[in-house]
């Protein structure tokens, strides 16, 4: 079975559909061979489940961590505005292939221009960074969630699972969001969420091998 994605929503590739009693009744009257479904609302699981709440906390500080490591790039910064503004005073009136020419104010441009792509460097580094632990902590938590639904879904005679944000209207009955965090909270493992800092390159060889599958 494949579970969406709890924090995907923009990648969703489950259609809306209406689901509703009639619709059962109808089905289970004609015998026909429709799939039913059954209904999550994943943003609740994501909110109140036990695992969720975790997850967020745990996210929460992480960024806190970058966003410290990001204000201490600061003083780089005030330094490298007042060189910029110093450099531009110097090379006032002249051209381009002059200052390059220059001997004194070459070499300074040059250092200058290394410095911040050191520094604008160092600033992708921590964003990639954490937008890939943020990747695999949330690809980990559905892979904690996933059995939860497969087991509910199964014991409701269903074939597919669809997110209640896709559902143009849905009988309350079929919704299984409940019954999913309650025993996602019973669970003795799944209840803590796996939240660690990666390097962006971990990332990017997930990202390649999931390319061929959209659906996720």
């Amino acid at each position: 079975m494949r579970v969406v994605s709890l924090f995907s929503a923009a990648v969703l590739a489950v259609a809306a559909v209406s689901v509703s009693s009639e619709a059962f009744a109808q089905r289970n009257r004609g015998g026909g061979s429709a799939t039913t479904a059954v209904v999550i609302n994943y943003q609740r699981v994501a909110s109140e489940s036990v695992l969720g709440r975790d997850l967020q906390a745990k996210l929460v500080a992480l960024r806190q961590q970058f966003q410290t490591e990001a204000q201490s790039l600061q003083p780089e910064q005030q330094s490298l505005q007042q060189e910029r503004e110093r450099l531009t005073t110097a090379a006032r009136n002249m051209t381009p292939q002059q200052i390059q020419a220059s001997s004194t104010l070459g070499p300074q441009f040059q250092q200058f221009q290394q410095r911040v792509q050191q520094l604008e460097g160092r600033a992708r580094g921590l964003e990639t960074d954490m937008q890939c632990s943020q990747l695999i902590a949330m690809r980990d938590f559905d892979r904690q969630v996933a059995p939860i639904v497969q087991t509910v879904m199964t014991s409701r005679g269903a074939g597919i699972v669809v997110d209640s944000s896709n559902a143009t209207a849905f009988d309350p009955n079929f919704d299984i969001s409940t019954t999913v965090i309650q025993q996602l909270d019973q669970n003795q493992n799944s209840r803590v969420a796996n939240v660690a800092r990666h390097a962006a390159s971990e990332c990017q060889g997930q990202q390649q091998a999931a390319a061929p599958a959209p659906g996720r």
